[in-house]
């Protein structure tokens, strides 16, 4: 399908001429102009075809143009857009709320819904200090993160978030954050312990909560899979004594799953894989799977219980215009649908660990490529450096295969929906891509001799 080619030209125009376009460098080549979307596959504006192993912004969790969601959201846009839940409520955003409970283990059984991660983890930061407070230690300030995390690009996200690259140009940074040492080996980049393996431990942890003081920490947030640090893969133990160290200081043990959550690790859930359970659930992304802005931190009853001593309100002191949007509501729980539906989360384990095994076999001996590693459809083919990540990248665009690059890591995190034919394909193309980008770094070398 080939669109308007003067309706392109005049698009392209305007994008540079109007559009800001977020993370995104003044010296980028001119962008992609994807004008339609179906299952994995999305065409520019010129008609060319392409794979999507980034999943749009690794929240197309259904692929595109899904008929079920797509026909939910028609009739829910046709019956009521939205209705504000403060002091009120709509049918999706309650029916919601339930399938939420109905998924989770039932510790975990109160939502609050907001707009995106970064929405997500302000939400964290506010609600761990007042259940602190409402609890009469209002001391317990400190929200405790990963080094290597991220967790949105808000000014308390941000602060939350020890990365150079979201930091940079936002001082003065609030007060009472702090990170700890990501549990992942500097040298080896794998979780898995090895003789010579010094990932750090939950003693790590354990010690920088003693050196802040406990009566100091509202909350430790912290990701299954650290996805903009290149998908880092934390051992499944750490998160099992974080959480007891957690219990242990009466700290809030928050889980962020912006991007684990729905499937994408091959569990409902990154945390299933640990079998732990937090006092705080972060999700967004995948739960709407790109149809609609939306986000939700789901919290334990006695986390909710304790706002009803607020004697300013009796309750929680924030909220937003489109919190539990009804037409974003209806669109997750049609989303939430096709995922048990179609056995979405079955399919990532399945299709995600054959990816893992062809990758790691036809990218065997490529001289650029560090480690591949992945859980379900998250994956990472880590480069030797930033630079030959971004020429493998572009290597698999000219091929037809959109990916994502973090740092020197190059990440797949494809839809759900996707097949074997079509993993299998994506590997080749890596492969073909890798191929290519070590002919054309040694013709460099030849050229500079």
């Amino acid at each position: 399908m080939s669109f308007d080619q003067e309706e392109a030209a005049r698009l392209r125009e305007w994008d540079a001429a109007y559009l800001w376009h977020p993370w995104t460098g003044k010296t980028a080549g001119d962008p992609l102009m994807i004008v339609r979307g179906d299952g994995v596959r999305v065409w520019d504006a010129d008609g060319r075809e392409y794979l999507d192993a980034k999943a749009a912004s690794l929240n197309a969790s259904c692929g595109y143009s899904h008929p079920h969601i797509v026909a939910a959201i028609t009739r829910q846009a046709a019956t009521l857009m939205h209705f504000s839940i403060e002091s009120a409520a709509n049918p999706p955003a309650v029916g919601l709320a339930a399938k939420y409970a109905s998924l989770l283990p039932t510790a975990l059984s109160r939502t609050f819904f907001c707009n995106s991660g970064s929405e997500a983890m302000e939400t964290v930061v506010k609600l761990a200090r007042m259940y602190h407070a409402l609890r009469g230690e209002p001391g317990r300030q400190t929200i405790l993160s990963l080094r290597d995390g991220y967790h949105g690009a808000t000014l308390g996200a941000v602060t939350a978030t020890a990365l150079t690259l979201t930091r940079a140009g936002n001082g003065p940074l609030p007060g009472a954050y702090a990170q700890v040492p990501t549990p992942i080996c500097p040298s080896c980049r794998a979780a898995e312990a090895h003789d010579e393996c010094s990932a750090p431990s939950a003693q790590t942890l354990r010690a920088a909560i003693e050196e802040i003081g406990p009566d100091n920490i509202a909350a430790f947030v912290m990701e299954p899979v650290l996805g903009v640090a290149g998908c880092l893969i934390p051992d499944p133990a750490y998160l099992v004594a974080a959480r007891e160290v957690c219990s242990e200081y009466g700290i809030l043990f928050v889980l962020d799953e912006v991007l684990t959550g729905f499937g994408r690790t091959g569990r409902m859930f990154g945390f299933e894989h640990a079998s732990v359970v937090p006092d705080v659930l972060m999700t967004s992304k995948g739960v709407t799977g790109g149809y609609a802005p939306l986000a939700a931190v789901t919290t334990t009853q006695d986390v909710y219980r304790t706002f009803a001593d607020d004697s300013l309100m009796g309750g929680f002191r924030h909220g937003h215009t489109m919190s539990g949007h009804a037409l974003a509501c209806a669109a997750s729980l049609a989303v939430l649908e096709v995922i048990e539906g179609e056995d979405l989360v079955g399919n990532s384990a399945r299709v995600g660990g054959l990816m893992l095994d062809e990758l790691r076999r036809v990218l065997a001996g490529e001289p650029h490529v560090f480690q591949v590693r992945g859980l379900g459809l998250a994956l990472a083919v880590q480069m030797t450096d930033a630079a030959i990540a971004d020429e493998l990248a572009a290597a698999c665009l000219e091929l037809g295969l959109i990916v994502r690059t973090q740092g020197s890591a190059v990440c797949l995190m494809p839809p759900l929906t996707l097949t074997e034919t079509d993993a299998l394909t994506m590997c080749s193309i890596v492969a073909e891509a890798a191929r290519l980008t070590a002919q054309r770094n040694r013709n460099v070398l030849e050229v500079i001799r």
